[in-house]
């Protein structure tokens, strides 16, 4: 049974805000010792307004916690390093961190989506097997879970919270398209042959949201273009690196499809670097029909996360599984994919690091941050909390059926030029309405040219 660390009452569960409290001002910078004016320093790197779903909810919740942590070690300082920006941003920001042992945080929240193994085989992290051993929550974790975090055998990371993929579609436009709801496609094609009929119907609405081009990184490319590949009938990314594929093909011309026919939405939409932050008041504002998108949009809309507002979004918002290509099995597909939290390599107090990563991971934590950022949550013990399964319904408990079975991106090294080289080429169709052909030719002339032609392969 876990600690309580101070009692929670249902409503202050409920309300972020009243959890995490005013804002704790940032401690003054150490220097490599650890030390920081006779007190022992971690430094705790965090994504401040791209995680979160606001960067005022971003700061209190991490203040909120670094108050907590100093009361329970009143020997200790945290110093909070936040980093602005998208996802890319954080990606950038914390290889330049983590360079110079000064700079390297303690603790640090990383972006899932396959970025961990460039950390691990750089040598930046810490591994944790001895810790998570004594951990009672790490027990809670579904396999597909812990096997996110864990890279060459060894534990790197554990995770905060969990996004999975799935179709998010409106039910009065499908009405009024004459299609049936609740509606669940078993097939690529009935996904089109969907769209195509909101389109004779609704010309002014973008059929299909599906996120393609470099504008969202390797985290659009998870809830889109990687959902397309799982469920595509060659789902494999990586042996050598996969630049050829029945799968790719199939995937590319569904791209094309949408394009082709024009019921994908406008490249310049797609193409904004705040793309994913906006799609959940473009789906309020009914821009679209169908979105590929992630749990965090239903979590969203919720009434105590207001990003933005919509408490009866369940009524206007359905969801659906996302269908492998022909609905071969196992018929639908969700990738995993989320927060991670994990300890320095150069880190001089490593105890106190884990000691701060342990309390981020008690329940109450857990259940705030989950509401802040919309996350599943990884911890099995909490899917029957009504806290939890009583925020935003019926988004929450659809999302976290999918994930104990749902696949996980590689976490290497170079899959971050794997993903450019697939973001490239979506874009270009998306932009420039290319042929699929085209598109996977632009696909493997970057990924080759970026990783060498020895450790890229072609499935027949």
């Amino acid at each position: 049974m876990r600690k309580a660390f101070f009692p929670v009452k249902r409503e202050t569960i409920l309300g972020i805000a009243a959890i995490v409290g005013a804002g704790l001002a940032l401690a003054a910078c150490g220097g490599s010792s650890g030390s920081a004016n006779g007190k022992r320093l971690i430094r705790v790197a965090y994504s401040s307004n791209f995680v979160f779903f606001s960067g005022t909810t971003a700061q209190q919740w991490w203040s909120g916690l670094a108050r907590a942590f100093e009361r329970q070690h009143p020997n200790a300082t945290v110093q909070l390093v936040p980093i602005p920006g998208g996802y890319n941003d954080v990606v950038a920001k914390l290889d330049l961190l983590y360079r110079t042992p000064s700079t390297s945080p303690d603790v640090a929240q990383l972006p899932g989506s396959g970025q961990m193994g460039q950390y691990v085989s750089s040598g930046f992290l810490a591994p944790l097997d001895s810790y998570v051993a004594n951990a009672t929550w790490w027990s809670h974790f579904p396999s597909s879970v812990k096997a996110e975090t864990t890279l060459q055998g060894h534990v790197y990371a554990v995770n905060q919270g969990e996004n999975n993929g799935g179709l998010y579609y409106n039910i009065p436009m499908f009405k009024k398209a004459g299609i049936p709801v609740p509606w669940q496609p078993h097939s690529w094609a009935d996904i089109l042959a969907a769209a195509e009929k909101i389109h004779a119907v609704l010309p002014n609405v973008w059929p299909v949201w599906l996120q393609g081009g470099v504008a969202g990184g390797t985290e659009a490319f998870q809830y889109a273009g990687a959902q397309l590949i799982y469920g595509s009938s060659t789902p494999v990314i990586y042996d050598k690196y996969v630049i050829d594929s029945p799968g790719l093909q199939e995937v590319f011309n569904f791209y094309h499809q949408l394009a082709a026919r024009n019921l994908q939405a406008p490249a310049s939409v797609l193409g904004n670097p705040n793309a994913l932050n906006t799609i959940t008041l473009l789906v309020k504002q009914g821009k679209m029909a169908i979105a590929f998108g992630n749990n965090s949009l239903g979590q969203a809309w919720s009434h105590t996360t207001c990003a933005p507002c919509w408490p009866s979004a369940s009524k206007t918002i359905g969801v659906a599984y996302t269908p492998t290509m022909n609905g071969q099995s196992p018929g639908h597909v969700s990738v995993l994919g989320g927060s991670e939290l994990a300890m320095g390599a150069d880190s001089p107090n490593k105890q106190l690091a884990w000691d701060f990563i342990n309390l981020a991971e008690q329940s109450q934590y857990m259940l705030t941050s989950g509401f802040g950022a919309g996350w599943v949550a990884p911890d099995s013990s909490l899917w029957h909390d009504p806290a939890y399964t009583n925020f935003a319904p019926p988004y929450v408990s659809f999302f976290t059926r999918l994930l104990p079975g749902a696949p996980l991106l590689p976490e290497l090294n170079n899959f971050t030029p794997w993903t450019e080289g697939f973001n490239e080429a979506t874009g270009a169709i998306i932009a420039n309405n290319i042929s699929s052909n085209q598109a996977l030719a632009m696909f493997k002339s970057y990924v080759t040219n970026q990783l060498g032609s020895g450790s890229v392969e072609t499935i027949p």
